[in-house]
């Protein structure tokens, strides 16, 4: 890739030069997938110039570029439609109980920090197509550190959409992902785990999920891909169905740097009995979880039982072994 690139620039700067001789320009010496390579790289949907600019570089390249252009094309109106339907900056409409968004442009977009989307409803909602659209540009949004998508009304095949686009180095910069209180299940727990597998979002801080039922089968989907995130600190799963089985996949058989960093994990009001909250004892007091503060929510009510399905002796073990190892930490 190194050497087309250099190719690639070489050729370039000889078309700056004036050169009509297309046998001067070494792109053209690429086979097809060699320059669709180089495309691809510079084929940014917030950006579309700069593959305009080398298909503009001689005569020879304009032609065999213009279905890739065309495409690059179609994906900059997406994201220039996506755009106008805000994303960080969205309004309650005076008098009404409707929203308004703030446009964004497509560099809006590039720049952006932090995104969020309120409640789906009405024109701003976010369509499959537009979180299809969202997972097509994350890759060129290398600044955005926070993605909100609570109460969106997302499904499994709104997450679906969106994890599909995602790839290795997807979304560098992102440190937090919540789509608490959506209608998410285990296909899309099932699609964000495959995203996450592949190198997407590798700097995740913080990923919420509460209030979706995504069950044992979306937390055993999951376990395996959250578990080698280095820099995970809280995990959201308060409120998500989960059983004993779930607890046991999540926490079953960690190595010595899974959840290494994680401070919080959220396991409230889930369908834990008494056999799965020793299956957490068990885990804190092997060693697991070195860094754990917190298995409830901040808001939940400090005299609420880790979990209704379970008898207190259970849920007061869980909050014993927790005080132990941060007593432990702080001797």
């Amino acid at each position: 890739m190194a050497a087309m690139a250099a190719r690639a620039t070489r050729s370039v700067s000889g078309a700056a030069s004036g050169s009509d001789d297309d046998s001067r320009c070494l792109l053209l010496a690429l086979s097809h997938d060699e320059l669709g390579v180089i495309v691809d790289g510079l084929a940014d949907p917030l950006q579309p110039v700069v593959a305009v600019a080398l298909s503009s570089t001689c005569k020879g390249l304009r032609t065999p570029l213009l279905a890739a252009l065309l495409v690059l094309r179609q994906r900059h109106e997406r994201a220039k439609a996506l755009g106008l339907k805000g994303g960080n900056n969205v309004q309650l409409v005076a008098g009404s109980s409707g929203w308004r968004p703030s446009p964004m442009t497509c560099a809006d977009l590039r720049d952006a920090e932090v995104l969020e989307w309120p409640l789906s409803s009405g024109p701003i909602g976010l369509t499959n197509d537009d979180m299809a659209t969202l997972g097509l540009v994350l890759p060129w949004m290398p600044k955005l550190k926070k993605l909100y998508l609570n109460q969106s009304n997302l499904c499994d095949a709104s997450l679906q959409a969106l994890c599909n686009g995602l790839g290795r180095g997807a979304a560098p910069s992102l440190r937090m992902l919540s789509l608490n209180l959506n209608k998410l299940g285990p296909v899309g727990a099932e699609a964000l785990a495959a995203a996450l597998r592949r190198g997407a979002m590798p700097k995740v801080e913080k990923l919420c999920l509460g209030g979706n039922i995504i069950g044992d089968q979306g937390v055993a989907a999951l376990a395996p891909a959250l578990k080698k995130l280095p820099a995970l600190g809280t995990l959201d799963l308060g409120e998500c169905g989960i059983g004993d089985a779930g607890v046991a996949s999540l926490l079953h058989n960690l190595g010595k740097d899974d959840f290494k960093g994680l401070k919080e994990l959220y396991l409230d009001e889930n369908a834990l009995t008494d056999v799965g909250c020793a299956t957490v004892v068990t885990a804190l007091k092997g060693g697991a979880l070195p860094a754990i503060e917190a298995l409830c929510h901040p808001d939940a009510d400090d005299d609420a039982m880790f979990s209704d399905d379970a008898s207190e002796e259970a849920c007061a073990a869980v909050n014993e072994a927790i005080k132990q190892r941060l007593d432990a930490r702080n001797a």
